[in-house]
């Protein structure tokens, strides 16, 4: 399997593994007020202080980060599902949709599937360098899980930031990328190439590591 197959449109979610968060996160599904960094921090640390097969620090942290966010998230109500915004194509939570008491299951959680650290990427002019890749999947309004990503660097206090997300904006298989800093959109193939429209040009994404669900499973000793 290919580093980028996890952008491909599927029937059923491509997430395996599911920790059982509750065991962080005992707050009630309608809390009005919850303090997200707390209970990422406290994943995070679990992961690392399990990390018996060295695996890298920076990509467990954020996964610690991004998989409990992505759960309280899903108590809240807080999730992102671009696929049902079809007035507004801004990322806003789906508890704010007129549908959201009637939206399937599936389509409440975004599903953690892998983080990819890419070392270097040169777009025109502008070089990025040290960005971590998050991508989900997700239910669509058609029944299909489709991927949405998150784009990460750190700052200079050693903090991740979030620089940019994608999703597959037309359902053609490529994921329409925003990232700051960057004057227009461009797209990510399933093959890891990046299409710069207005360019014409192409570059290929280099996959220094990663991280997917199944290494936390191994990990966390879990069948």
């Amino acid at each position: 399997m290919g580093y980028f197959d996890s952008l491909l449109k599927t029937k059923n979610s491509k997430r395996k593994y599911q920790y059982d968060y509750r065991q962080i996160y005992k707050k009630g599904r309608f809390a009005t007020s919850v303090d997200y960094n707390y209970f990422e921090n406290l994943y995070s640390l679990e992961l690392l202080d399990s990390n018996k097969k060295k695996y890298n620090q920076d990509l467990l942290s954020l996964w610690g980060k991004l998989d409990m966010k992505s759960y309280i998230d899903y108590d809240l109500g807080n999730t992102i599902n671009m696929y049902f915004l079809s007035n507004t194509k801004k990322p806003i939570p789906i508890n704010q949709l007129d549908d959201y008491n009637f939206m399937p299951e599936d389509t409440r959680k975004l599903n953690l599937l892998d983080i990819k650290y890419i070392k270097h990427l040169k777009l025109e002019n502008i070089i990025f360098n040290n960005l971590y890749l998050a991508t989900y999947d997700i239910l669509d309004n058609n029944g299909d899980f489709r991927p949405y990503v998150l784009l990460f660097t750190k700052n200079e206090s050693d903090d991740f930031i979030d620089i940019g997300y994608g999703y597959d904006s037309n359902n053609n298989g490529n994921v329409e990328l925003f990232i700051q800093s960057f004057n227009y959109p461009v797209f990510l193939t399933s093959t890891g190439v990046i299409i710069l429209p207005l360019a014409n040009k192409k570059v290929k994404l280099n996959v220094y590591d990663y991280i997917t669900d199944l290494d936390i499973q191994k990990m966390q000793n879990k069948k």
